[in-house]
């Protein structure tokens, strides 16, 4: 059985064989989801220890802290040596929603908060901040040995995004390439007297185009998917928070969010689901349920 070092004069602990290799694929493996690298934070000592220990019963390689700050800044000396983070929500040195905006921020990992505080506002008060789950205390080692899911959606998500990106930029050379030789054809046909015949066809198809951009019906023209993250979603949500959910609006999330490729019309629908989920929370009188509505209702269906 793996043993615990202490560093750091107890705030921090580590179990597992090889937590100082710090491999950003490691939880590519055939062992996979053994060894999975997990940072939890906690002050309650006593629930540090037990979280500890069942993370252990799954294989996991442990990270424990007692203090958010401490924690904080273990993740920016040891970026790429953690794959997911379980955070309590109240702790007395820094929020728990504090650290998940930090993590999500800086570091684009995923995270779950947890917290004995069931109530329906804590677990909405999590989905604005971007935590991937939130888990209700007293934690069971059944909801533990699921957490991997986070790790693998949020990798396919990002290797869905870019082959996503770079389909939409082959296209772009593709239409780039087209217009160059349509343009050099154009001229060619010119200098046997055709060009101003040319030129005037080229210019009205050039009309035609603009007129298409132009319009705003989304039943005319066929957007690229975009593919919502857990990254790009903690983007979202950071602008929204900035901006106060009552006046965030799909042109100021968008100027805030600056993100190539990303349009008005994507963030619109995605601010549309996004409230809509937040709403659908408002008729829950128990939160003891919510984390599992919330994996079903979350990153994935949005967008």
């Amino acid at each position: 059985m793996a043993t615990v070092q202490k560093l750091s004069v107890s705030s921090v602990s580590t179990s597992g064989n090889s937590h100082g290799s710090c491999k950003t694929d490691a939880v590519v493996s055939d062992q996979f989801p053994a060894g999975l690298r997990v940072l939890v934070v906690d002050d309650d000592t006593t629930c540090l220890k037990i979280l500890e220990q069942m993370l252990r019963k799954c294989l996991y390689h442990v990270t424990t802290c007692c203090r958010a700050t401490v924690a904080l800044n273990l993740l920016r000396e040891k970026k790429g040596c953690f794959d997911v983070v379980i955070s309590d929500v109240h702790m007395p040195d820094m929020d728990g929603f504090k650290l998940l905006e930090h993590v999500g921020l800086e570091m684009d990992l995923p995270v779950i908060m947890m917290s004995a505080d069931g109530r329906t506002s804590a677990v909405m008060r999590g989905i604005k901040h971007g935590a991937c789950d939130y888990l209700i205390k007293p934690v069971r080692v059944e909801e533990l040995k699921n957490i991997w899911q986070h790790v693998v959606r949020k990798k396919w998500n990002e290797k869905k995004e870019h082959e996503h990106s770079g389909s939409v930029e082959d296209n772009d050379c593709h239409k780039r390439g087209a217009d160059d030789a349509e343009y050099t054809s154009s001229v060619n046909e010119g200098t046997d007297g055709n060009w101003k015949a040319q030129k005037k066809r080229r210019d009205a198809k050039e009309d035609e185009e603009d007129g298409e951009m132009e319009n705003d019906d989304p039943s005319t023209s066929k957007k690229p998917r975009v593919v919502w993250s857990v990254e790009l979603h903690q983007q979202f949500v950071s602008a929204v928070n900035q901006l106060g959910i009552d006046k965030a609006v799909p042109k100021r999330i968008l100027e805030l969010m600056n993100v190539p490729g990303l349009t008005r019309e994507n963030v619109a629908s995605h601010l549309q689901v996004y409230c809509g989920l937040i709403d659908i929370f408002k008729y829950f009188d128990s939160g003891k349920r919510l984390h599992k509505i919330f994996i079903i209702l979350s990153i994935d269906s949005l967008g």
